[in-house]
């Protein structure tokens, strides 16, 4: 094992909220990550599962998938067997091979217009926390040798940590988009407040509580109290 590599991943991951935005933070993740695991591409992607919105993602490296290749991953992707098994709930890390021979995957569609393209035959994958609605997960892709058992273990190993910084990263944006005001009501009423308790203890009206929900709610792109606290961190 690199054990350098894998010092720097660690750090990384740990450090995190300092990294400036999310997408800073996963382009420097994919390019640790593929210090320590040696891929030909690696993929952050989320999926939106049931809708029109392509996936969205960072690449390693960088623009390595064209907006074409795009579209014609969110036309096959459920052709994609471990797409299913994010989409029932699991997320451990797990090799494309395991789930189906090379022989039945060439004949898939999803290889020949995407993965052939792009000259992968091998895939190895970890599930990430998403939002409602889509699975979010990370790809790392080889033309040549397929990902040995070690290698599979230490993503799964790999994976909470991965998932932790994630969350962690996506909340402090969420929280950090929101005005002081807003964060006051979003923590009051993620704590079980009514409209009306909120508005009482701010001093305001219950239809500004109300409209600043809705701000909320329109900037964490969420519907709902649980949701928003839930995107933002707030305690409850």
């Amino acid at each position: 094992m690199n054990t350098r590599a894998l010092r720097a991943l660690l750090c990384l991951i740990a450090d995190a909220d300092s990294v400036g935005s999310i997408e800073n933070y996963r382009a420097e993740l994919l390019v640790a990550l593929a210090d320590l695991l040696p891929c030909d591409l690696l993929v952050w992607n989320e999926f939106p599962i049931g809708g029109t919105r392509e996936p969205m993602g960072s690449t390693q490296p960088r623009d390595a998938i064209s907006p074409a290749l795009q579209t014609t991953f969110a036309s096959h992707m459920l052709e994609h067997p471990l797409i299913r098994h994010y989409a029932a709930g699991d997320r451990q890390a797990r090799r494309l091979s395991d789930a189906i021979c090379l022989r039945a995957m060439h004949r898939l569609g999803l290889y020949y217009e995407f993965f052939r393209p792009l000259g992968v035959e091998h895939q190895l994958t970890l599930g990430l926390t998403g939002p409602p609605g889509c699975l979010v997960g990370i790809s790392l892709d080889r033309a040549r040798h397929d990902f040995v058992d070690e290698e599979l273990l230490l993503a799964d190993l790999l994976r909470p940590h991965l998932e932790a910084a994630e969350l962690a990263l996506t909340r402090a944006v969420a929280r950090a988009a929101l005005t002081t005001r807003e964060r006051e009501v979003l923590d009051l009423a993620a704590a079980g407040a009514t409209n009306a308790a909120v508005a009482e203890a701010l001093v305001v009206s219950p239809g500004t509580v109300k409209k600043h929900l809705d701000n909320i709610y329109s900037k964490l792109r969420v519907s709902s109290r649980a949701a928003a606290a839930d995107r933002a961190g707030a305690p409850r």
